[in-house]
C-alpha cells in the first residue's frame, strides 16, 4: 500500500495577510485599525504595535504638510458609503503625506495614493470588516505634468510641421499649376513656329529645290530636320512634365501580355533587322498599364536602337523577386556605356552617345524614372562599354485578386 501523505496543518491566515504583496488595512466598522500588510507598514513608515487597535483617524490625522488637503475628508466620505450600501467605493487619487524616519532626516514625505475599500459581512448580511487598500501612485504622479509638458511640446512641434507641410504643399501645387502654364505656352507657342519653319522649308525644298546647288539643298533640309527634331524635343519635354500632374490609374498588369505588344511593335518598326529577344515567364505586376506600356516601349525600344551595330543583336527581357517587389530587367549586347556616367543616365537631355551615332531627344530615360518612381519603385543601371547594358526596374506585385 501506498503510504497515505501526512496532512497539511492549517493555513496561517494572518501571516498570509500580513505577507501580502499589496498595501492593505483591516478596519472594524467603527474604524478601528485590525490589522496591516507589512507591505503597508514599509509604505506609510509605521509600526504595526503603534496602529493596530487604534482609530484610522487618529493614527491618519489631517495631511500635516498641507491641511486644506482634502484626503482625510474624501476616505471618510468613502468609507461612509460602504458601511451605509455595504458596496466597494474605488476613490480617485489622494495626496497624503508621510513621515520620513529620522535617519533619513526626518520631515515628511509627498505621496499621493490611489484608494479602494471593500466591505466584509457575515452571513447574515452584517458587515464585519472593511478592507482598505492603497496603491501608491506617487511616481506616476510625479511623472505626470513631465508628460504632460513633453505631449504640448509635441503637439506644439506637429502643429508646426504641420503648418510648414501645408505651406510647402500649398508652393508646390502652385509650382506644379505654373509648370503645366508653361508647358501649355511651350506646347502652343513653340509648336506653330516651328511648323512655319518646316512648312515653307518644304514648299521652298519642292519649289525652287532642284535650282538650288547641292550646298543649298543640304541647308534647306538641315533646317527641316533640326525643327523637326526640336518639335520631338518640345513634345517630349511636355510629356514629361505632365506625367507629374496626371492620377495614376493603377490596376494589375499583365506584364506578359503587355512586354510581347511592345516588342511586337518594335519588330514592326525594326523589320529589316534581326534581332534575337528572349522573354522569360512574367508575372502581373500592379500599376498604370498606359505609363508602364511607356516605360517598357522605352527600355526594350533603346535596346534595339543601342544594338543597331551588332550583326547578332540579342535582348532578353525577365524579372526576378527582390523582397516584396518584382525586379524587371531588359538586357542587351549593344553598345553600352561607361558607368563613371551613369549618374547622367535618367537626368533630362542627357545623353552618353553622340546624336550622329544614336538619335533620340534624351528624355526617355527620365520618362521612364519619373514612371517607375510614381509606382513606388526604382531603377537603375549596369553597363560596359562595347559589352551591352542592363535596365534595372522594381514594380509591386500585383497581389491577391
Amino acid at each position: 500500500m501506498k503510504k497515505r501523505p501526512a496532512a497539511l496543518p492549517p493555513p496561517d491566515f494572518q501571516a498570509l495577510f500580513e505577507g501580502a504583496p499589496s498595501l492593505y488595512l483591516v478596519l472594524a466598522p467603527d474604524w478601528t485599525i485590525v490589522a496591516a500588510s507589512d507591505t503597508y507598514l514599509r509604505a506609510t513608515r509605521t509600526k504595526r504595535a503603534a496602529i493596530v487597535g487604534r482609530p484610522l483617524f487618529d493614527v491618519f490625522p489631517d495631511n500635516p504638510d498641507d491641511p486644506p488637503a482634502p484626503g482625510v475628508r474624501n476616505l471618510r466620505a468613502s468609507l461612509d458609503r460602504v458601511r451605509q450600501h455595504l458596496v466597494p467605493d474605488t476613490m480617485t487619487v489622494q495626496r497624503y503625506d508621510v513621515r520620513r524616519p529620522d535617519s533619513d532626516g526626518g520631515g515628511l514625505e509627498e505621496r499621493h495614493w490611489r484608494p479602494s475599500n471593500s466591505p466584509v459581512c457575515d452571513a447574515a448580511g452584517a458587515l464585519v470588516y472593511i478592507i482598505h487598500q492603497l496603491e501608491d501612485v506617487t511616481e506616476l504622479v510625479r511623472l505626470t505634468p513631465l508628460a504632460d509638458e513633453r505631449s504640448r511640446r509635441l503637439t506644439t512641434d506637429l502643429g508646426e510641421r504641420q503648418a510648414r507641410l501645408d505651406r510647402l504643399t500649398s508652393e508646390l501645387d502652385n509650382a506644379i499649376q505654373q509648370l503645366e502654364r508653361f508647358s501649355y505656352s511651350v506646347s502652343h507657342d513653340l509648336r506653330a513656329p516651328l511648323r512655319a519653319i518646316d512648312g515653307f522649308s518644304q514648299a521652298l525644298a519642292e519649289e525652287y529645290g532642284p535650282t538650288l546647288p547641292a550646298d543649298g539643298q543640304h541647308l534647306l533640309t538641315t533646317v527641316r530636320e533640326s525643327a523637326q527634331r526640336m518639335g520631338r524635343l518640345i513634345d517630349d519635354l511636355v510629356g514629361f512634365v505632365r506625367l507629374g500632374t496626371k492620377p495614376l490609374a493603377m490596376a494589375p498588369v499583365d506584364l506578359a501580355a503587355l512586354t510581347d505588344q511592345v516588342v511586337r511593335e518594335l519588330r514592326q518598326a525594326n523589320a529589316d533587322r534581326r534581332v534575337a529577344v528572349t522573354v522569360a515567364a512574367l508575372p502581373s505586376v500592379r500599376g498604370d498599364p498606359a505609363l508602364l506600356r511607356q516605360a517598357l516601349t522605352h527600355l526594350v525600344g533603346n535596346a534595339f536602337k543601342f544594338t543597331r551595330h551588332r550583326p547578332d543583336a540579342q535582348v532578353d527581357i525577365g524579372t526576378r523577386n527582390e523582397g516584396a517587389d518584382v525586379v524587371c530587367y531588359i538586357r542587351d549586347n549593344g553598345a553600352g556605356f561607361d558607368m563613371r556616367y551613369a549618374g547622367k543616365l535618367f537626368g533630362v537631355f542627357q545623353r552618353l552617345h553622340r546624336a550622329d551615332e544614336f538619335e533620340g531627344t534624351g528624355i526617355g530615360l527620365a520618362l521612364v524614372q519619373r514612371i517607375v518612381h510614381r509606382h513606388g519603385g526604382r531603377v537603375w543601371a549596369d553597363a560596359r562599354v562595347n559589352e551591352g547594358a542592363t535596365f534595372f526596374f522594381t514594380l509591386p506585385p500585383a497581389g491577391p485578386p
